[in-house]
């Protein structure tokens, strides 16, 4: 994991060097902005003392660790953002988890920056894109996650991981454990539009927790390595979403609904509200 580039984001110093006032240390900051960030930085490493607080992770790029006494623990909610989708987010996804199409545009999503505990309960920055119909809901359940110190492996858009085609991208996903919603793909198998093409659906910490397809013989498809691990939901493994789970309370509390509760298949990664 990369160390968090402080030059790059919002602090508000409690410092003896200032106190109180809140800088903004992006790249279009004022030039005396710039110069307080440095003597921070500077104060911080010369003396050991400093303390201060990020103001926002809007410019720190997902996969980020931040230490745990740098988060505004009396108002969090200031690292839970909503926003459109960017021209600089519009070229990561174009042609990959977005292409053009009749159903859903840029205008029906919204892009999020989270903050949630990794497996290594450290504070990490993550980001994904919904529906906006669901976007102040779901800024709302990270938000009420990561109170709980709720632990996710990692939450990256499915782009990171693309591959040519969304199905195939979806599985490298999985296979590197990463939570992702909106991907315009459809159901495996089918012709019909996923619910993650819509933006209406999140995949959590999907290796404890496969989607299962069981045949006529009680047999299932291996999707991917290893999930037969986590095919006994009451062994009590670490990370597998169940009806006792932090993730199923708070989702459900939402409106969502979660795919372990399917009849014909089991999707234990999967929450969605239509």
């Amino acid at each position: 994991m990369k160390r968090i580039k402080y030059i790059t984001a919002a602090l508000i110093c409690i410092s003896g060097l200032v106190s109180g006032g809140t800088y903004l240390a992006g790249k279009n900051q004022p030039e005396k902005s710039k110069e307080i960030a440095g003597q921070v930085k500077k104060e911080e490493t010369s003396e050991k003392s400093a303390t201060y607080i990020l103001a926002d992770v809007v410019h720190i790029e997902p996969g980020e660790i931040i230490e745990s006494k740098h988060i505004d623990r009396k108002n969090p909610q200031r690292y839970f953002t909503v926003q459109k989708i960017s021209d600089e987010i519009f070229e990561t996804i174009r042609g990959k988890s977005y292409t053009e199409n009749e159903q859903i545009g840029l205008d029906d999503l919204r892009y999020l920056k989270v903050l949630h505990y990794n497996y290594e309960h450290q504070i990490q920055v993550g980001e994904l894109i919904v529906n906006k119909t669901i976007a102040e809901d779901c800024k709302n359940i990270f938000q009420e996650l990561f109170a709980e110190e709720y632990e996710i492996h990692s939450i990256y858009l499915m782009d990171k991981f693309w591959v040519g085609n969304g199905v195939d991208s979806d599985t490298k996903s999985i296979e590197n454990n990463n939570t992702s919603a909106f991907n315009y793909r459809v159901v495996p198998g089918t012709a019909h539009l996923s619910n993650h093409a819509k933006g209406r659906a999140i995949d959590l910490n999907p290796l404890q927790n496969p989607y299962v397809a069981y045949q006529s013989d009680g047999t299932f498809k291996q999707y991917y390595k290893d999930m037969e691990k986590y095919l006994d939901r009451n062994s009590g493994e670490a990370h597998m979403v169940t009806h006792e789970d932090t993730a199923y309370r708070i989702f459900t509390k939402y409106g969502f609904t979660w795919g372990g509760d399917w009849v014909n298949s089991k999707d234990y990664q999967h929450f969605e509200k239509k």
